[in-house]
């Protein structure tokens, strides 16, 4: 049986990092794309216990934060509230099918 990775593993891929940071607050391990945590969020999907891709976004995004990854060159809980407030919901309509599907 084959052990599927980790938010965070699949995070420190993305980012091509072998390690979190030690200080996620002052030491960023790298960036990656919005829409790269939402392919990550649909993989994982399966493992969290979100019911919506908006909420699994948000569980990728604060393990993004506790690592020391950024998000389209912005902290993590930012873009967690700019999700809340609808700024990402065209880009999240473009991946509903899938995660309803999957």
């Amino acid at each position: 049986m084959r052990v599927k990775p980790t938010v965070t593993e699949l995070l420190l891929k993305a980012v091509g990092a072998s390690a979190p940071s030690g200080d996620p607050v002052n030491k960023k391990i790298g960036d990656i794309p919005f829409e790269k945590v939402i392919e990550i969020a649909l993989e994982k999907k399966p493992d969290l216990l979100a019911k919506s891709l908006k909420a699994a976004v948000k569980i990728v995004l604060g393990s993004a934060r506790s690592i020391g990854v950024t998000v389209d060159g912005k902290d993590p809980k930012v873009v967690s509230r700019d999700v809340d407030r609808g700024v990402y919901d065209s880009i999240l309509a473009k991946y509903e099918d899938r995660w309803n599907s999957s």
